[in-house]
Formats: C-alpha cells, structure tokens, sequence
C-alpha cells in the first residue's frame, strides 16, 4: 500500500461525513456532488497509479479506474447545459454514466482467470445470468419500489430507471460472479470489491430514482453510499495479492469453494425472500418481480443440473483414477508403504505384504520402528534407528534429501529380506499427512553384487585378496590410522611386502602348473603365519602383502618368519624346490595415501631384493631420499650426453714383459650439475633399465676414438682401446653401425679398438632368435678387424667351455679372481690354467684390479701378459695420460717412473668396474 492510498482511505471518512452534512443542510446539497466527483477522480487515479506494473492481473484495474471518471463527466455535462426540466437534467447525468458501467462490467470479468471461465463455462453463464435477474429484481424493488411506481412515471423516465436497473444489475452479478470464480486467496479482495460495486450502484441508482419519483431532498443522502463504494474500490486494490504462478484452476478448498457453491442459493433465496415479503405484508409484487423469481427458480434449477453433472464427471473421473493408481500399484514391483503421524504402517501395497509373506491388513496399524520380534515386516534394531533419525532431521522445509536407505526386513519364512527404500516425508502436506516409503526388493541384486565383489577382490588362485582386494584394505588401514592420529595408546600398522624368489627357475624346470601349485603353498604358508584379523593378499605373481598390527620392530621379526615359511622347502609332484624372498617393510603412517605407501613399500623391497640377500628392509626417510636420487637419475640420465656431462676417464693396460703401457680402457663418467659426480656403479644399472645405456656407449664409443687416435705412440706401436659394450647396445641392431661411423670420424684404424663385452652379452647358440643376430654382428666386427674381448672372466656362469664359444680375442680376468692369486692356491691354479689355455688358443689374458705387489708377482710368475689395476694406475683424465706417455715414455711399473699409485696413497679409490655394472 503507497502512502498516497492510506491518505486516500483516510479521507474518505471525513468525506463521507461531509456528504452526510450536506444531505442535513439543503444549502449544501452541491457540496454533496463536489465531494463525489472529488473522490471519483481520487478513486480513478489511485487505481491506475497502483497497477502501472506490468503484472497482467493489474489490466483489468486498470480499465476498471476508468469507470469512476464517466460519473464526474455526466456532472461536469449538466452543470455546464442548464436544463428546466428534471428528466433533461437525469438524462445529461445519466448518459455519460452508463458506459462507465460497461467498462466496470468488462473490467470485474477480466479479474477473473480464462482457465477457470472456460473450466466450468456453463456454470459461469448460468451463474451470471441467474445473479443478473437476481440483481434485477433487487435493483428494480429499490429504484421503484414494491408498489406499481411505473405507471407514474413518463415513458422518458421509465426508460432512463429501467436502463439504471439493468446497468446496476449487471455490474452487480459481475461482482458476484467473482466473487464465486475468484482464487481463494484472492476472496478477501472480491467481498471488498462486492461491497464498493453495491454500494456505488445503490447510491447512484436510489439518486437517479429519487430524482425521477420527486424525491429531490433524498438525492443528497446518497452521495455517501457513493464515497464509500469509491472508498471499498480502493481497499479491494490493496487487498488483492495478484494470481499465484502454478496454481491449477479450480484448486481450492475451504471457505472459497463453499462459498461459490452457496452463492446462487443465496441469490435464490433473497428474491423468494422479495416476493414472500410484499405478499405477507400485504401488498402486490410487480410483474418484473414475479417474473424475476420464476426465472431465478428456473436458472437455479438448470445451476443444480449443471453442477450435478459436474459433480458426477468428478467423481467417475476421481473414482477411475484411484481405480487406474490401484493398478498401477498392483502391477509394478515397487513397494509402497504410507506412515501415519504417529509412525505406524497405514497402508501397504500387496506387493510389499506378498514380499513378506502376509497381507496388507496385517501389516496396516503396526509400528514399524518397534515392532514385535519374529513377526513379517519387522526391521532390524539398526535400520530402525537410522529410519528414525532420518525421519527426525526430515519434514516439512527440510533441504537435503535422505537419499535411499537399505532396510533389513523379518518376512514370513523367517528370512531377511533387503529393501532399498526411498522415503518422501509428506507429513507437512494436508491431503496425504504421511510418510511414504518406495521400496524395492534388493536381496537377489545385493548377494549377486557380494559374489561379484568376491570374484572382483579375490585371487582366484590362492584364495587371498587381489590387488584389488589389497588396495581396499590399505585405504581402509591408512583412513583409520589418520582418522585415530594423535590417540593415546594408537596400535601402529605395518606393511609388508614379501618378493618371492626363484620363482623363475621352478617354472624353467617344472613348468607353469607347479608354479601354481608352489604359489599356493606359499599363500597357505604366510596366512598361517600371521594372526586371523591380519590381511595376506597375493599383490601380482610371486609378490604377497601382508598388513599386519604393531611396530617396526614387531614387523621386522613377522618379517622374518615370513622368510622362514618361505625358505622351507616346497614339496611338488615335480619335486622338492628351494625358493626364498626379500621383504620390505613400511610403517603406515597418518597422512599417506595408498599410492605413497605403494610407493615406499616398493622402494624398500628393490633395496631388500638388491643386497643379494633374503632379507627385511624397512623404509626409512634416508632410504626414501634415495628414491628420490634415483628417480632423479634416471629423468637425467637420458640427456646427459646432450647436455656435456659426461666425460671419459682412461686406466691405462700394461705389459708384464715390457713393463709399459699398451693400451687404455676408457671409462664414462659424469659430473652431474647439482649431484656433482655420480659414481659409475650407481649410474649404469640405472642407465640401462631406463634403456639409455645404447646413448651413452655410443658417446663413449666417439669420443674415445676421437681421443685416443691422436695419443703418441713412444715406442712406435700405437696403443689400443678398450671400451665397454652392453647386451641392451648389442641388442639394438646398431652396434657395427656405431663402431664404423665412429672409427670413419675418428680416423682409429679398426686393429686398435677393442670392445668388451661379458658372458650376458651374447646369448647362447641355443637361442636363435637373439644368439644367431649377436654373433653375426660380432663376426662381421671381427673381419673388420676388431678385437673382442671377454670382461669380467671368473664371476656369474662364465666358465672355461665360453673360451671356445665366443668369438674372442682377449680374456680379462675379473678382480674377484685375482685378488686371492697371491694367498689361496685354487685361485692361484685357476688363473695358472687359464693363462696356459689363452696361450694355446692365441688369446691375450689381461688380470684385472690388480692392487698389491704381491700379486703382481704371483701374476708375472706365472706368465701373465697384461695387469691393469689401482696398483699400476688409476683411471686418469685425458690430459695426465698424455702426460704420462710424453714424460715417461709409456713406461709404467711399481718402484719405477710412471704414475703408478699404491692403495694405501688412494684411500678413496675403488677399483675400476666396467660401463655395463658402473665402471
């Protein structure tokens, strides 16, 4: 309500009293029609200023603030005509006036919804037409009163108050029609808007009557009843809140309904009332009176027919439906279960009772939530509970939605039947006022989904957890171990991760079945081996998990009886088999996640597996830093030779007879820019797992060429070169490329180069695919004149037959063979034996790591034709062997010139192993 409506229903008390004070003094009667032609303009604008929006309930308003304005211009047009006559003055008022009644009319009809005028058409007309006559009559006894006034009266003014009946009556069944048609929450605007239309039409009809009867002095009195319709217009605007979006036509109940229904009764009524009266009092009702009440007899005849058939259509369309949704829920497969307010079973459908083995009226008025144990329908103790708190925090308003809950249901046969319920509180709603379940039977579906999950987490062959299953139980351990972080008295968790070995070796010999019959052994061996609620799960081939209670030291000794069970051993149809393991322990800490835990459980077990020993190793951070270093190693190790980190070092070769240098082994290393120098026996093996090794031989393989084509020769006798190859470099098909591309930059004549390989590097002749390819390669490098040589002799399963295998030139002894020449006999005899076999077959024996003078001795004793090793020299740059060559003229030998270095002035030093184990 704006301020300048307040201000306008509050003037209208002072002007009616103002109308009424000129009604009482007959020298203010024009006062009467200035103050109604005042408050018809105020009326006009107030309503078209409060329905300027552009909500299209506010057009008919609109239109309707035009109706006040055609009275004050029928005022205007007689005041500015004088007229001698009464009927010419009634007339110049009256004409104006009449099309503001049919604006009024259109107006109060357009208030009214077109869903809910065409719902129900023929009631609206019969509703009009009977609220019309009813109005007539009404109009028609108070204009002329119940007497026979017309005949008094000239055929101008018969005609003038016969059309002020029948305008007034029809503005008045407008009104009343809505009033009975109008939204219920709407009814108190359509009483106030009855009101001003009433009291707007008996004012303007008692005055245009009065003043045709003669009845001048009652004209004054009825510009009241027209300020105070003006006034009731007003509230009826403010009143009105406008239609609501979504609602049905016709919805309503209540007050609105009953009163539409009573409306034409009461119309009915009051002109029965207007034709008994006058006869009891003696006196005649008109012909348009009795007429009008025979016709409102008629018309509500014909309303009651009408709304009978209505009513009857409502029921059989109501009675279809509630026979259609019976159906509907006798046939579907949903449950439904209906909750009264106080929580016990109202209705159930006869799906959900013959689910349970009963019939809805047993189950109809039972509690639900604390029924009787044993009993069909019900629930477990926990479902109950949570049901109640679901239906506790639910309701009317409430804004999440409880989602389905899975119900535990007694039914007949003694069973447990699963039902997935969806629930809907409408105990906020009038018409249902309860709480409906869908239910849906989920038993078959759940233990189908149980046996999936067995079948999804279980290994198939043990019977332990999968990976799958494994990787449930860590982030079940690491959720409830950050979950319980900082409790007093927490159990601590650790992983363990037992890596069987020798798996390989049962399945080259006994084949793939007793594989399987070993590995469920084990998986039986290491489920005994720890307590029942411990997890053992079979993580992926000879890999187990164990996830077991306590603290590092409690899991290194489950450790160690983990590699006890599995070190005993296996008895098969095959045979008896011997197989140990290492094993990695971690300590689940709060915070990790199941791919962190992964990670470091991983770690520890290479490090476990890398020792040579069964063993348990537990993940330490310094552990974890080396993770980190080699991981950063094998990123960098790719580019290394791109980026200029690498560099070569060169341990000289020296002949026994002549006591000088003959040759060189170039060495690779690198110099890291932020780890600094990163030891060769770290490097390669990450080399060659991350598939780089074939690069960095390569580069070896160039630049030494380029580096020692240019060397002197002192004695006239150029030196040789020995460079390291890989199996992974002999395996990529590019090696006799290399080594050619290599000597053609290099200009080093093929005779000088020789290439080390071990035993690992050339398959075995069984093997076709790889062992024929290898051997071609290594001939067709021969025939070009270079040498080969076998490194690493006397360690792994290089025996004396590979001397006549491999196509070989050269025979390097490995330091592990020659470190106890000088103190064990059997080493001294195998090195004798071999040396006698290398001279029979032409092949030069080189002793490698060669570190004490007494064993250079025993070597020389025995006739030994070359020794490298810390003793003589250690790996030196390019440049110091230059020097050496210059200086001393290749001469290089213990006690005399050269740059020999003893251990005990090389602390540090470690002998020199080759590029393919981290020379």
């Amino acid at each position: 309500m704006t301020q300048a409506t307040r201000w306008l229903l509050a003037a209208a008390v002072p002007a009616a009293a103002t109308c009424v004070l000129a009604a009482v003094v007959p020298a203010l009667h024009p006062l009467g029609d200035g103050v109604a032609a005042l408050a018809g303009v105020a009326t006009s604008a107030a309503l078209w200023t409060a329905s300027r929006s552009a909500d299209p309930a506010d057009r008919p308003w609109r239109l309707l603030a035009l109706a006040p304005l055609f009275p004050v211009l029928g005022l205007v047009l007689s005041l500015a005509v004088r007229s001698d006559t009464t009927l010419h003055q009634v007339v110049l008022r009256w004409l104006p006036t009449v099309p503001g009644y049919v604006v009024a009319v259109v107006a109060l009809l357009g208030m009214v919804e077109r869903p809910r005028l065409r719902g129900a058409c023929r009631r609206t007309v019969l509703e009009l037409a009977l609220f019309g006559v009813a109005a007539v009559v009404v109009m028609q006894l108070l204009l002329v009163g119940p007497g026979n006034s017309w005949g008094t009266l000239s055929i101008g003014a018969q005609l003038v108050l016969g059309a002020a009946v029948v305008a007034t009556a029809a503005t008045m069944a407008a009104a009343l029609t809505v009033l009975g048609a109008v939204e219920a929450h709407r009814q108190r605007m359509a009483v106030a808007l009855l009101g001003g239309v009433l009291a707007l039409c008996a004012g303007r009809g008692t005055g245009t009557s009065a003043a045709l009867l003669g009845a001048s002095d009652v004209v004054p009195a009825t510009r009241v009843a027209v300020v105070v319709g003006l006034a009731l217009l007003v509230l009826a605007r403010v009143l009105d809140t406008g239609a609501r979006t979504g609602e049905r036509p016709g919805a309503g109940s209540g007050p609105a309904v009953q009163l539409r229904s009573v409306l034409p009764h009461l119309a009915l009524v009051a002109v029965v009332g207007l034709v008994v009266v006058p006869l009891a009092l003696g006196a005649r009702p008109t012909r348009v009176t009795l007429a009008g009440a025979l016709l409102c007899v008629a018309l509500a005849a014909a309303h009651r027919w009408v709304t009978a058939r209505e009513e009857h259509q409502r029921s059989a369309r109501l009675r279809h439906d509630v026979a259609y949704l019976r159906n509907l829920l006798h046939s579907t497969r949903e449950a439904v279960l209906l909750l009264d307010r106080r929580l016990r079973v109202g209705w159930a459908s006869p799906t959900l009772a013959a689910l349970l083995g009963t019939t809805p009226a047993e189950l109809a008025g039972r509690d639900l939530l604390t029924g009787a144990a044993g009993r069909p329908g019900t629930l477990h103790p926990a479902d109950a509970a949570a049901l109640r708190r679901v239906l506790e925090s639910t309701g009317e308003g409430a804004e999440e939605d409880p989602g389905l809950l899975t119900l535990r249901v007694r039914d007949a046969a003694g069973g447990t039947r699963r039902l997935e319920a969806s629930i809907s509180d409408l105990r906020g709603d009038d018409v249902v006022g309860a709480v409906v379940l869908h239910c849906r039977d989920v038993t078959e579906r759940e233990a189908r989904e149980r046996a999936l999950a067995e079948v999804a987490y279980t290994d198939a062959l043990t019977g332990l957890p999968n990976r799958a299953g494994w990787d449930v139980a860590l982030e079940t351990a690491t959720g409830a171990v950050t979950a319980e972080a900082g409790e007093a008295g927490r159990p601590a968790t650790a992983l363990l991760v037992v890596d069987v070995r020798g798996l390989d070796e049962v399945r080259e010999h006994a084949g793939r079945d007793t594989v399987t019959a070993v590995l469920v052994e084990l998986g039986g061996r290491l489920r005994a081996t720890v307590r029942g609620e411990e997890v053992v799960a079979r993580m992926a081939g000879g890999t187990f998990g164990v996830l077991a209670a306590g603290d590092a030291d409690t899991a290194v000794l489950l450790a160690d009886r983990c590699v006890a069970v599995v070190e005993q051993p296996v008895v098969t149809a095959a045979g008896v088999f011997d197989l140990t393991a290492d094993v990695g322990v971690v300590l689940v800490e709060p915070g990790l996640d199941v791919a962190e835990l992964t990670a470091r459980a991983e770690l520890a077990v290479a490090t476990a597996r890398t020792s040579g020993r069964a063993r348990a190793t537990v993940w330490t951070p310094a552990l974890g830093q080396a993770g980190i270093r080699r991981e950063r190693l094998r990123q960098d190790v790719a580019g290394a030779a791109a980026r200029g980190e690498l560099w070569l070092a060169f341990q000289p070769i020296v002949s026994m007879e002549e006591q000088r240098i003959t040759g060189v082994e170039a060495l690779l290393r690198w110099r890291h820019p932020e780890l600094g120098e990163v030891p060769p026996r770290e490097f390669v093996p990450i080399a060659e797992r991350a598939g780089a090794i074939a690069e960095l031989q390569r580069w070896a393989l160039h630049e030494a060429t380029a580096a020692v084509a240019g060397l002197p020769a002192p004695t006239g006798v150029p030196l040789r070169l020995g460079v390291n190859i890989s199996a992974a470099h002999i395996a990529a098909r590019t090696l006799v490329d290399d080594v050619v591309t290599a000597l053609s930059a290099s200009g080093l004549t093929p005779e000088r180069l020789v290439l080390e390989i071990t035993e690992a590097a050339v398959p075995s002749d069984g093997d076709p695919a790889t062992g024929g390819v290898a051997a071609g390669d290594m001939a067709a490098l021969r025939l070009m004149g270079v040498h080969v040589a076998l490194d690493d002799f006397g360690t792994g399963s290089s025996s004396l037959a590979d001397l006549t295998r491999l196509p070989i030139d050269v025979l390097k002894l490995d330091h592990a063979f020659v470190s106890r020449v000088d103190r064990d006999r059997h080493s001294r005899a195998l090195c004798e034996s071999v040396v006698t076999i290398g001279r029979a077959l032409g092949v030069d024996v080189v002793a490698e790591g060669v570190e004490t003078p007494a064993q250079l001795g025993v070597l020389r004793g025995m006739g030994m034709g070359f020794a490298q090793g810390f003793l003589l020299s250690r790996p030196l740059p390019l440049a110091e062997l230059v020097q050496v060559l210059e200086d001393d003229a290749g001469t290089l030998w213990p006690g005399l010139v050269g740059r020999s270095v003893a251990p005990a002035q090389q602390p540090e030093e470690q002998p020199a192993v080759q590029v393919t184990r981290g020379a």
